[in-house]
């Protein structure tokens, strides 16, 4: 499946051209990454002086850092979801707490790093990186975006209102994750037993499953989709893997006005 021009001159709407750049915001949870080894970023638990609290500012991405991160002149805004209530609302630029715009909660918008066993619940509107020696033991993990290269037993669960990000030697039970988007990391294969429903998909690696996703399904180098993908956009770029079948809807699933 190839999309191109058509025969009157315009492009067909469900499918983007392979060479197309694209910005989500997840560029902040990758910077987060490089911000860990640089010793920016503290564990969890660790008491700091006010002045440490906040988030830090990551660094400028640069096209070299990851192929799918582009310059912007637009600040980057993340989909926070109060814990008491609810309610979800746009957040743009970096704070270390906020109150949610409906209830008035307080919510921590911390950012943090686990690279040891962990069974303390952690709430944040910021991110949180499972690092390879990190493991969930019987835990829940609340956050806007994740990293998860390391374990996590049976007991635990994640649920991300942004990026889940699988890599690693992570091997989680879908059933434990929830997730508005997934992106699965180069060298990765995952398998989902169970319909895969997201907005956005992005695939460094290898996924097998049913999915199905309202935003953009991207195939980036190295990358492969086996199964069944049903959505509005889907974008194959040189080097990635299509075996699937496919269904794209550019308005959305007609099935969904039926039911």
């Amino acid at each position: 499946m190839q999309g191109g021009p058509a025969r009157d001159g315009r492009k067909d709407p469900g499918v983007v051209e392979k060479r197309t750049k694209m910005m989500d915001g997840y560029s902040v949870v990758r910077s987060l990454a490089k911000a860990k080894q640089d010793g920016v970023l503290p564990p969890p638990g660790v008491h700091l002086h006010p002045a440490d609290l906040s988030s830090h500012p990551p660094p400028a991405a640069m096209p070299k850092d990851s192929p799918h991160i582009v310059k912007t002149t637009e600040p980057t805004k993340r989909t926070i979801r109060c814990f008491k209530c609810g309610y979800e609302f746009k957040l743009s630029g970096t704070t270390k707490t906020i109150y949610c715009a409906k209830c008035r909660e307080k919510i921590d918008m911390g950012d943090y790093v686990i690279d040891r066993p962990w069974s303390e619940e952690i709430k944040t509107g910021g991110s949180v990186i499972v690092r390879p020696a990190g493991r969930l033991e019987n835990v829940r993990i609340w956050a806007g975006n994740v990293i998860l290269e390391g374990g996590m037993d049976e007991h635990s669960s994640i649920e991300c209102t942004q990026w889940l990000e699988i890599g690693g030697a992570a091997e989680p039970d879908p059933r434990q994750l929830a997730m508005r988007n997934l992106r699965i990391a180069a060298g990765k294969e995952m398998r989902f037993k169970y319909k895969l429903q997201v907005n956005h998909l992005e695939l460094l690696g290898a996924l097998e499953a049913d999915v199905e996703a309202a935003g953009l399904v991207s195939i980036r180098p190295g990358g492969h989709l086996k199964g069944t993908v049903r959505g509005a956009h889907l974008q194959v770029e040189e080097g990635g893997g299509l075996s699937a079948r496919v269904f794209i809807w550019p308005q959305g699933n007609p099935l969904d006005s039926e039911s």
